[in-house]
């Protein structure tokens, strides 16, 4: 963190998180005030003119969204980092929108923390005191129907679309089949400054191979047989609002060099013409494939990749967010005006469900919801309602798959901590472990029962070695 001394102010009604910033802040040499509600807090922003607050939402009276503004002007724009243990979509969008930079949720890693508070405070120390008030907003009409979850790694995914869906960027969107890639490219739009514009998704693969190019940008009359009139593609249908790109993996190579025109010049041609067309789309990108390794066999242009990932939002299968599968079935029940959807589940169900694979994830689940509500018939599910679970997979492409999302995580990791890497103060392998090593040695011990000699011999340490991580991490006494 910056050695020039700076004032936070913390605004949470839990002691304790008061106490972990104070700590953690005042260790690097910063002045940390704390208050327990909106209305003190206010009071000490006036006062202390802060250069960073940590905003919680849940206070006593005012809430933090709500007061956010308020905040913004007796501090004269400082930076805000909201936190809270609700996290939605909805809460994400609106702590951003009211001129929020980073958003926690609760419980956090320290270091996650650490590095949120390091990047505000740069940015504080740099920008110009006349920065302009955030615009403001009206309530949000957000259809909790797009996006369900509240386990962290969909945390993370509402984090990035509120962070993200201003700003005009590309983004690149990452899963396997089923886990609602186009829904977090509509939720972008949706929450954008183009959310008036039309909202075109987009899927090569489907389309007439030999008319792709005219599918996409338009031709004029006479360009190729059959051309008997002048006709607009979707991207002139998308103008002033945002293109969903779904599985732009099977984009062939030609067209790929008209998308990366569009991306630099926001310019493109219809079929038969040389005049240029201006493009005034934002451009989303969705695929279930490592482009990584399209890139290295020659089937993707490494160019446009860079210029599609302005940011990469990965959304996790649901195999690793069982926590989630509770939420999503409640919701599809619910949908379905299900009788007494809430009582319909319990929690013998649900453990049962948690153990599948669902390798066609959110959209194999809803599958089996419909189908589990037309034979039980209005009464409360059983297992034997549900159709069987979908035989395994190759597992030698299972892990295949596995391999290629970790080396793109390890990839989007690296690149993100480098970018406000402090070499005097930060090791990046030292960070990694420790963000890392604690949950592999929690599913290992789950593994084996607790039994760390069998959890170290899978690991390839010594015991000893194990013992001396675990009790470095807090987990020695949990586990």
């Amino acid at each position: 963190m910056s050695t020039t001394q700076q004032s936070v102010l913390v605004v949470d009604d839990e002691p304790s998180i008061c106490w972990a910033f104070e700590k953690m802040l005042s260790q690097d040499g910063h002045r940390v005030y704390t208050a327990s509600s909106a209305e003190e807090g206010l009071e000490k922003a006036a006062e202390h003119a802060p250069d960073l607050i940590i905003l919680d939402v849940r206070l006593p009276n005012e809430d933090g969204i709500t007061a956010l503004p308020k905040f913004l002007q007796a501090s004269r724009n400082a930076p805000v980092i909201v936190i809270t243990a609700f996290g939605d979509l909805e809460t994400a969008v609106s702590a951003v929108k009211n001129g929020a930079t980073d958003y926690l949720t609760k419980p956090f890693a320290l270091q996650d923390a650490s590095r949120a508070c390091r990047q505000a405070l740069l940015k504080s120390a740099s920008r110009e005191t006349s920065r302009a008030t955030p615009r403001a907003t009206g309530p949000m009409n957000v259809d909790p129907s797009v996006l369900v979850g509240r386990s962290p790694a969909m945390q993370q995914v509402f984090r990035q679309i509120a962070l993200v869906a201003e700003s005009d960027l590309s983004v690149l969107i990452t899963g396997e089949t089923g886990t609602g890639k186009e829904l977090v490219a509509a939720a972008i739009h949706r929450h954008s400054r183009r959310s008036d514009g039309p909202y075109v998704p987009i899927a090569p693969v489907a389309l007439n191979p030999d008319l792709i190019e005219s599918e996409l940008f338009g031709h004029v009359k006479g360009a190729f047989t059959g051309a008997a009139d002048d006709r607009a593609g979707l991207f002139e249908r998308a103008e002033t609002g945002t293109v969903l790109l779904d599985e732009i993996g099977d984009l062939p190579l030609g067209i790929q060099v008209k998308l990366l025109r569009v991306l630099e010049q926001g310019q493109f041609s219809r079929v038969g013409d040389v005049r240029p067309m201006s493009a005034d789309v934002r451009i989303l990108a969705a695929t279930n494939c490592d482009l990584h390794d399209a890139v290295a066999r020659g089937d993707f242009r490494e160019d446009l990749f860079h210029r599609l990932t302005g940011m990469q939002i990965h959304l996790p299968p649901l195999r690793e967010r069982p926590e989630d599968i509770a939420a999503l079935c409640l919701y599809f029940l619910e949908s379905m005006k299900y009788t007494a959807a809430d009582e319909a589940i319990d929690e013998t169900l649900l453990a049962e469900l948690a153990e599948r694979p669902w390798y066609g994830n959110i959209r194999e689940l809803r599958n089996a919801i419909e189908h589990a509500a037309v034979v039980a018939r209005g009464r409360r599910l059983i297992i034997n309602d549900f159709p069987p679970a979908k035989p395994g997979r190759d597992p030698s492409s299972r892990n295949s798959f596995g391999q290629a999302t970790l080396d793109q995580m390890v990839r989007q990791w690296a690149k993100t901590m480098l970018q406000d890497l402090q070499p005097d103060t930060q090791t990046l392998h030292a960070d990694f472990l420790a963000a890392t090593e604690p949950p592999l040695f929690d599913e290992l011990l789950k593994h084996t029962a607790g039994n760390r000699a069998k959890a170290a011999e899978l690991l390839g340490i010594h015991r000893g070695t194990l013992r001396e991580r675990l009790r470095a991490y807090g987990m020695d006494e949990a586990t």
